[in-house]
Order: C-alpha cells, then sequence, then structure tokens
C-alpha cells in the first residue's frame, strides 16, 4: 500500500505540475500571440491596401492629366467643354474602386470642373494645404484628408505644357474598397474621423455617425457600431497591439493630417472564432502525447510493482488511453484535408476535412473516381503528367482547382504520393491538401484591374473590350507554343491587354476619323508606343515593367522598318514580336471605325506574305500550326454590339 500511495502520490503531483507550469502558461502565451499576430496581420493588410490604392489611383489621375481634353481646357479656359462624366462612369463600372471624384483646378488655384457637383470657380489656395505644396514642389502629391463630403484618398497631378504648368487633375476616392476588401478577409472596419474634422463635414458622403464621429465606410456593421457606442469611443482609443473585447479581436490605427493633428482612426474587428488556431491545436495535441506518454510510462512502472494482482485495472487504464488516442485521431480527420485511391483511382478514404471542402458525404465519395471532383477547366496533361510520375514512384505537389458538389470551386496545394501494403506492395495513391481559394481570389482581382486599365484605351477609340481579350489569349497560345516558361506566359497574357495604352493621349478627332489619316495625323498616333511606355514605367512592378516594353516594341517590324526606334529581327523582344503578331492579326478581321473587317483567308495571306518583313518568322509558322485554337478564341470572344 505504501507503494501505491508513493506511486499515486507522485503521479498527481506530475499531471498538476505539468498542467499548471507547463500547459497553462503556453496556452496564455500562444493565445496572446495569435491575438497579436492576427492585429499585426490586420494592421498590415490595412497599410498593403491603403498603399496600393494610393499607387493605383496616382497611376489613374495620370493617365487622365494626358488626356487632351482637358490639356486644351485649361490652355484656352473653355472649361465648358469638360465632361469626364463618361469616363467615370466607365472606371465605377469596371474597377473595384467604386465613386471616384474628379477635380481640374487651374494654375491659380481656381476649380473648372468637379464630376460629383456643378459647383465652379471657387478658389481652394485659401484652405487647401496640399495645392499649396504641389503649386510650390510641382510634383504629385498623394494625400489622407477629410472635406465637408468624406474621408478621402487624394492624388494631385500637375499638368504642364512646354514646361510650363497650366493646371492640376485631382483624383479624389473613398475608402470603401478597402473597408470591402477587408470584408472578404472576414474582418470588420470601422473608421472614424476626429470629432474636430467631423464638425466640418457638411455633406457626409455615407450619412453615418457614431455619436459625434463621422463613419467614413459604407459597409461598417450596424452591430459593431451598437457595441462601441455602448463601451464608448474613448474605450478604443489607446489600443496597445490588441484589444480583447466581447467575441472579437481588436486594433487600431491612427493617422494625422498634413499638419501632424489628429485625422482619423481605423479600428478593425475579427471575431475570436475566425482566428486561426492551428498552433493552438498543435500545442494542446503535443500536450496530450506528452501526457499519453508519461501515463504509459507510469502504467509500465506501476505494473512492475503491482503485477498481477492489478492487471484489471491496468486494462481499464490501457483502454482509457486508447479513447484518447482516438480522439487525437478525430482530431487529425476533421483538420486535414487527406485521401486515398486505389490504382484505378477510385476513393477508398475520405478525412471529414475533405468531405467538408468538396461538399460530399463520406458515402457519396468513397467508391467513386477521383474525376468527380476534376475541374473541367485543368488540361488533362496535368493528370496524364501526375499518374505518370506517381507510378514512377515519385512524389508530385501542384496546384489544382476542384470542383465542389454544388458546382463551385476552391484551390488546393496537393501533395501527392504512392500508397503501399504492409508487404511493400504498389496499392493506391493519397493525397494531403492545402486550401489556397483566397490567395487565387485575389490573384483574379488583380488581373481584373490589369485587364480594366488595357480596356480604357479601347473605349477611348470606340472599340471593344472584346478585342484586348483576344490579343491576351493569341499571345497566351504563342507564348506557350515558342516556348516561354509558365511565368512569361502569364505575365505576358496579363500585360498584353495594355499594349496601346498610349491612345489614351491621342486626340479624339485623329483617334476615331474615319477616313484615311494625312501623314501629319499618322505621325501623331505612332507616338502612342511611346507615350504607353512613358505612363507605364513610372512603376516598379514587374507586370508594368513588361506592359511598358509592350507598349513600346509592338509596332517595330522584323525587317526595321517599324517604330518607334526602329528595331530589327531579335533586337525586339519576344514579348513585343508576340504581342506584334497577335495585334495585327485581330486589328485586321475587326471592324474599326475606318474600315470593315478583312475576310480569314485576307487576313491569314497578309500575316504568311509579311513573314520576314512585318513578323518573326517563327512566330507566323506557329501561327498556323496553332490556328484552330487561335480560331476558337475569335469565335469565343466575338465583339458586341
Amino acid at each position: 500500500m505504501r507503494n501505491i500511495l508513493y506511486f499515486s502520490t507522485t503521479f498527481i503531483a506530475s499531471i498538476f505540475a505539468l498542467y499548471f507550469f507547463y500547459y497553462q502558461p503556453n496556452i496564455d502565451k500562444i493565445t496572446k500571440n495569435i491575438y497579436l499576430e492576427k492585429s499585426n496581420s490586420m494592421k498590415d493588410l490595412l497599410q498593403k491596401e491603403i498603399t496600393n490604392k494610393q499607387e493605383t489611383t496616382k497611376i489613374f489621375s495620370y493617365l487622365i492629366s494626358q488626356d487632351k481634353k482637358i490639356i486644351d481646357a485649361l490652355k484656352t479656359d473653355t472649361k465648358d467643354k469638360i465632361n469626364f462624366d463618361n469616363v467615370i462612369g466607365f472606371l465605377h463600372e469596371n474597377v473595384s474602386y467604386k465613386n471616384l471624384w474628379l477635380q481640374i483646378i487651374s494654375k491659380d488655384g481656381k476649380t473648372i470642373y468637379r464630376s460629383w457637383t456643378s459647383k465652379q470657380d471657387d478658389s481652394l489656395l485659401s484652405f487647401d494645404d496640399t495645392l499649396k505644396n504641389a503649386i510650390i514642389s510641382k510634383r504629385p502629391i498623394q494625400s489622407i484628408s477629410s472635406n465637408e463630403f468624406d474621408l478621402t484618398f487624394n492624388s494631385l497631378q500637375a499638368i504642364y505644357e512646354n514646361d510650363e504648368l497650366i493646371g492640376f487633375i485631382k483624383l479624389i476616392s473613398h475608402f470603401n474598397s478597402i473597408a470591402k476588401v477587408l470584408k472578404e478577409q472576414k474582418i470588420e472596419p470601422l473608421f472614424l474621423l476626429s470629432e474636430e474634422n467631423s464638425n466640418l463635414i457638411k455633406e457626409p458622403f455615407t450619412k453615418k455617425f457614431l455619436e459625434k464621429n463621422y463613419i467614413a465606410n459604407l459597409n461598417a456593421s450596424e452591430k459593431i457600431i451598437d457595441l462601441v457606442k455602448k463601451a464608448g469611443i474613448s474605450d478604443f482609443e489607446n489600443i496597445n497591439n490588441f484589444k480583447n473585447f466581447s467575441n472579437y479581436i481588436v486594433t487600431n490605427i491612427k493617422i494625422d493630417d498634413e499638419k501632424n493633428n489628429y485625422l482619423a482612426q481605423f479600428l478593425m474587428f475579427t471575431n475570436k472564432k475566425d482566428l486561426d488556431l492551428q498552433e493552438l491545436s498543435n500545442f494542446k495535441n503535443n500536450y496530450l502525447k506528452i501526457v499519453v506518454i508519461f501515463i504509459i510510462i507510469y502504467t509500465l512502472a506501476f505494473l512492475y510493482f503491482l503485477k498481477l494482482i492489478y492487471a484489471k485495472k491496468l486494462q481499464k487504464e490501457v483502454i482509457l488511453k486508447t479513447e484518447k488516442i482516438k480522439s487525437l485521431l478525430t482530431i487529425y480527420d476533421e483538420n486535414v484535408i487527406f485521401y486515398k485511391t486505389n490504382l484505378e483511382k477510385v476513393i477508398t478514404h475520405a478525412s471529414s476535412a475533405f468531405c467538408k471542402i468538396s461538399g460530399y458525404t463520406k458515402d457519396e465519395l468513397i467508391g467513386k473516381s477521383y474525376d468527380i471532383l476534376t475541374h473541367p477547366e485543368i488540361s488533362k496533361d496535368v493528370f496524364e503528367n501526375l499518374w505518370k510520375n506517381l507510378k514512377e514512384k515519385k512524389r508530385v505537389s501542384l496546384e489544382l482547382k476542384n470542383l465542389r458538389k454544388d458546382g463551385s470551386y476552391y484551390w488546393v496545394i496537393a501533395d501527392f504520393e504512392p500508397d503501399y501494403n504492409e508487404n511493400g506492395e504498389h496499392i493506391g495513391y493519397f493525397a494531403i491538401k492545402k486550401d489556397i481559394t483566397a490567395n487565387k481570389d485575389i490573384e483574379k482581382i488583380q488581373r481584373d484591374m490589369i485587364f480594366t486599365l488595357g480596356s480604357i484605351a479601347e473605349f477611348r477609340s470606340k472599340d471593344t473590350g472584346e478585342h484586348v481579350k483576344r490579343v491576351a489569349k493569341y499571345s497566351k497560345v504563342l507564348a506557350k507554343a515558342y516556348g516561354l516558361s509558365q511565368k512569361d506566359v502569364q505575365i505576358l497574357e496579363m500585360a498584353s491587354p495594355m499594349h496601346d495604352i498610349g491612345k489614351i493621349a491621342i486626340p479624339d478627332k485623329i483617334l476615331n476619323k474615319p477616313g484615311e489619316l494625312t501623314p501629319s495625323e499618322y505621325e501623331i498616333i505612332k507616338t502612342h508606343a511611346q507615350k504607353g511606355y512613358d505612363m507605364l514605367q513610372v512603376s516598379n512592378r514587374e507586370l508594368f515593367k513588361v506592359a511598358s516594353q509592350i507598349a513600346l516594341t509592338h509596332h517595330e517590324r522584323y525587317d526595321g522598318t517599324g517604330y518607334p526606334n526602329g528595331l530589327k529581327g531579335e533586337e525586339i523582344p519576344i514579348f513585343g514580336r508576340i504581342t506584334a503578331i497577335a495585334d495585327v492579326f485581330d486589328a485586321i478581321g475587326s471592324d474599326r471605325c475606318y474600315k470593315k473587317a478583312w475576310d480569314l483567308n485576307e487576313v491569314l495571306k497578309y500575316i504568311k506574305d509579311n513573314s520576314g518583313t512585318h513578323f518573326d518568322p517563327k512566330l507566323v509558322q506557329l501561327c498556323f500550326d496553332n490556328i484552330d485554337k487561335i480560331l476558337e478564341i475569335r469565335e469565343k470572344y466575338q465583339d458586341k454590339s
């Protein structure tokens, strides 16, 4: 009995020590780190979106500032002829930044056009410090400020004619697109203007207030507003890293105006149930393993002293520990996307996590071919290479787009491996997957924004956006056939829609002239290549660098007679050579304001006849080798009325 009491006391003391001195402190530490990491990620996301929006607004304001109508109006003071309602409307419909406001300002600081009101001729120099700084510094200025309408981003772009300042373009946007991105990431935003600046709001854009503070995002949750109102705004003003509030983790970022006075604060709430608790779960699992191991060791030692007398009790202990191990397997089943197939690719096992993401039950999956999960957009070649490598006992990791039961899709990174039985015989395959759908959706938003930039020039030249889609798809086909890397193929497909962006700076009367151009008019048209390069090369991002190269070189000719720089042969970058043949193929085969579409046989004859003069001969051959794919694209993306 003395030994039993000794071992029992030691066991209990060890468990308590392990819990109070190891388990609980680490649980508290990990939980705090998860909250802190989430707080920092929310701040980083907000800062990233602010930076992206400032850069995009800067690009938009620069592009608009190149418009000939604005320059002429500022030079001749013909403000009554300025109307950018169509352009602003187009941006509202085709970009993620809604409710953009455009303001045109004369060089002496007077408003000559506002897209959101008819008010004109008011002087801004008496209160707009940003404008004063722009006049002095003569450079573009980005700022965040409040006015009588809202809390806004401001991009101020000076306009020059022959190195003489003639006025300014001011593009004003709101915080709603940023708030929308936060919402998509399961973050509830609440953007509050300071009480002092809120008192200056005369025509509130959102028409929302929290006590005396103006709410700057339209999608602010009424539930969050009520919770903050009950707690008091002051309770959120000085958050150190994060605040544990009700069912939420809260963080904030404060910003000052140009005079370093408090301007606004951005509160961000995330529900604790949406946090990634994998690290906490892993620790608990590891702790449970330690406890199980400790209990097993104790049980063996206890068995040594009790021998057969306590065999029955030991059996109960073993059963209890087995149940705990089963619970670990249950945790794995519920949290890891995992499945197995036999050699015929028929599913033989599926975890609960896999059922959850696919929308199928285990009964609906087991016994079915893996093909029910295959999205039709994934090439058959991908799976042929996958099964080939697996049969060669290779591990394969790749990104896949899968179908859910309801017809929607999800993206995963899947690790596939061959499966063997205890005799080493190959009996099938298994895979572990990670859900990356959110990252893929963000990439799609970026591609949509790039396509919209490319469509601006087509919009001005009264062509449909289908032209840039076809050019992008043709370029992708030719790039793959040429043997470019997957990365280069993707970046060419995204960048080629911006090949004619320089046309935004060409006057309408020339751009949309129905008849033949005069030599002088043609020289003006030719400047769009250099202008497109100048517009796009201001960004340091790789995508815009490639796009600027394409804009500059897609009118160069293989024999050196093209423009603007008369490059010859492989002096012309491959991206420019590919876009050139894709652009010409589509342009001569489509209706334009100055001509009718050519017959397909005429188009193909022109391409073939200009091999080695206008076009790279290798690309011409690849064009004819892949003509079925190109014509399929042409049919799918026909111009819309």
